[in-house]
């Protein structure tokens, strides 16, 4: 099993998405299944997701809202929608709505986990850092293999992770406007990307506690500071 590569799965009908999801397991790869939309998202904002699957019922229209809100994260995650019997006019909709692909069902799973793997390669280079290191406190922060480490303990980190620390550690003990953040990485500041900035925020924060010298200060109302100092309020 594909332990760095996570799939959400979405369907409004669980079993038709537990059936996805048998597909998915079968050529390697973790997944989870979603049938709602709120639980949906809430899932991709709190878990390290690298790609989304849509069961997409044209008649139905949260599969579209909830890929609407996964793209205007910007988290970099690819969504593939799955329709039985598309019109090209569909088709185009879906793509107009920032599909990475649509396939029609039923579908073979060896053309699905070929497509998966044509989408990942077209998403690799938006990964790649310039070479950069940070060290504050006891942590190690490695840009290009996107690594925080401190003593013996390493975590990769994602993408967005990365973003966010970057962007602290760039002003380290001076406040980073919270709206300047959003722009920055989430190129947005409306509701669902402020919603995803704060989960990013609680996650990092975590994976700071492992030296209590360093912390991420919440500015009430203004944004963030990363703190390396123990007397920094």
């Amino acid at each position: 099993m594909n332990d760095l590569f996570n799939i959400l799965i979405f369907s409004k009908d669980y079993n038709q998405g537990a059936i996805i999801q048998d597909y998915i397991k079968a050529i390697g790869y973790n997944s989870q299944v979603f049938d709602q939309e709120e639980a949906a998202f809430e899932g991709f904002l709190s878990k390290n997701f690298t790609f989304c699957i849509i069961d997409h019922d044209m008649n139905k229209k949260e599969t579209e809202a909830l890929s609407a809100m996964i793209k205007n994260s910007e988290n970099l995650i690819p969504v593939i929608f799955l329709c039985e019997r598309p019109t090209k006019e569909e088709i185009a909709l879906l793509f107009s709505l920032h599909a990475d692909d649509v396939i029609r069902k039923p579908f073979d799973i060896d053309i699905l986990q070929a497509r998966i793997k044509a989408i990942q390669n077209r998403y690799r280079p938006l990964y790649k850092k310039e070479v950069n290191t940070y060290l504050f406190g006891k942590f190690k922060f490695d840009l290009q293999k996107q690594l925080l480490s401190v003593e013996d303990k390493t975590t990769k980190l994602t993408t967005k992770e990365v973003d966010l620390l970057t962007l602290l550690c760039q002003h380290a003990n001076k406040m980073v406007d919270r709206m300047h953040a959003l722009q920055v990485i989430w190129k947005s500041n409306n509701y669902f990307s402020a919603r995803s900035m704060d989960v990013y925020i609680t996650k990092l924060r975590k994976l700071l506690q492992d030296d209590p010298t360093i912390k991420i200060v919440n500015i009430h109302g203004k944004g963030y500071k990363l703190s390396t100092r123990e007397d920094d309020n």
